[in-house]
């Protein structure tokens, strides 16, 4: 009987190419694998052009240094847009929130323990703000964050006079948010990672995640299932506003100052950043792991150009072009690959196929009955 038994599994088991292919038909169909795809381009055409500058630790920190700041901005976009909306004032936000904290320092004499928290609570209230009126009025967020970024960035211009303001910022303070790590990296870089990782849980791993996707894939469809959709909007405009705030005190910490203009341009920016990450501009679809890929790529499209020695104007040339074809390769390669037949009868919403490569999913094992399975049923079925 036994032997029967492993004859049938040894029967009814796929192939290890037939697993290895269906594993990796499913990983293209993820949000993550086109900003990956992206890092590896860039880093061989980049160690081509500048094979004795790129290729370095101090290349590496700077790439770093400009995906934290940026990255950190662009996953409270990522959230929100994958629950369906557009924020364009993240950058007004950012830019006020920094002069709060500076005013809070400098002129209140306020620790920056007090007047950092304080500037975030700020940025969520702004966020808060535009929840509201998206929710309240039932206008669409990209023309309400259109005129909120105006206003915000009209204050704070009237506010700074239009020149630069400083404060002294503490060391120890310095250190914390922005100051030099091991090998030369910068705190900034533990922030964004941090908050990638809080990011990820939050979308893929607790109840709130999953109303996110299923507010952005169909809003009417959601509330009929129970899911608080205005609040959510809300809490997700909360959070990006939040994040835009993080960003702008690492910012006031790093260079002790702030002014006019500070954050202009990075909402469309953070944009970028979550399209090339793989979020569908269409909502209910996108990765936080995508969005983190995706602010290393700018970082490297910006350090590399340098680097190569070109011209200042193709770094945003290359950064739009890679945005086309991140949008193009999201929308026409996941098309095609989501109408493609599982390989070897894997079912298409199981993810045992990455299981069977780590040896979780084998048959005759997690309860499977390969005497009662159909041609890889063992490999079909979700570990439980």
């Amino acid at each position: 009987m036994a032997q029967g038994l492993d004859d049938t599994s040894a029967r009814s088991a796929p192939g290890r190419g037939a697993v290895w292919g269906e594993a990796f038909r499913r990983f293209m169909l993820r949000p993550e694998s086109t900003a990956l795809a992206a890092v590896i381009i860039l880093f061989i055409v980049f160690t081509i052009l500048s094979p004795k500058l790129f290729p370095t630790t101090l290349t590496y920190i700077s790439i770093m240094a400009v995906a934290a700041e940026l990255g950190i901005l662009s996953i409270g976009v990522t959230l929100l847009m994958i629950g369906g909306h557009f924020d364009l004032s993240v950058g007004a936000v950012l830019g006020l929130t920094s002069y709060i904290a500076v005013v809070l320092m400098r002129d209140f004499g306020l620790s920056p323990a007090i007047a950092a928290p304080a500037a975030v609570a700020a940025g969520a209230a702004l966020g808060f703000v535009n929840g509201i009126i998206v929710v309240r009025f039932r206008i669409h967020s990209f023309v309400v964050t259109l005129g909120t970024m105006l206003i915000w960035r009209g204050v704070l211009i009237a506010l700074t006079g239009g020149f630069p303001m400083t404060v002294d910022i503490p060391p120890l303070f310095k250190d914390v948010m922005a100051g030099p790590l091991i090998f030369g990296f910068r705190m900034s870089m533990v922030w964004f990672l941090a908050i990638g990782l809080l990011g990820t849980f939050l979308l893929t791993r607790t109840r709130f995640g999953n109303w996110v996707q299923a507010t952005g894939q169909n809003p009417q469809a959601a509330r009929n299932l129970g899911v608080p959709v205005d609040r959510v909007t809300v809490i997700l405009f909360m959070i990006a506003s939040a994040l835009a705030a993080v960003t702008g005190v690492i910012q006031v910490a790093r260079f002790s100052s702030v002014d006019a203009l500070r954050g202009e341009g990075m909402e469309l920016q953070a944009v970028a950043v979550t399209v090339i990450g793989g979020t569908l501009l269409s909502g209910g679809y996108g990765s936080v792991i995508g969005t983190v890929l995706g602010a290393i790529t700018f970082g490297m499209i910006q350090v590399g150009l340098v680097l190569a020695g070109a011209p200042g104007h193709f770094f945003r040339t290359l950064t739009g072009l890679i945005v086309v074809l991140a949008v193009i390769l999201n929308t026409d390669v996941a098309r095609r690959l989501a109408r493609s037949r599982p390989l070897a009868g894997f079912r298409r919403n199981s993810a045992a196929a990455d299981a069977a490569i780590l040896g979780e999913a084998m048959p005759g094992r997690d309860g499977v009955d390969p005497t009662t399975a159909e041609s890889g049923e063992a490999y079909r079925e979700d570990k439980r």
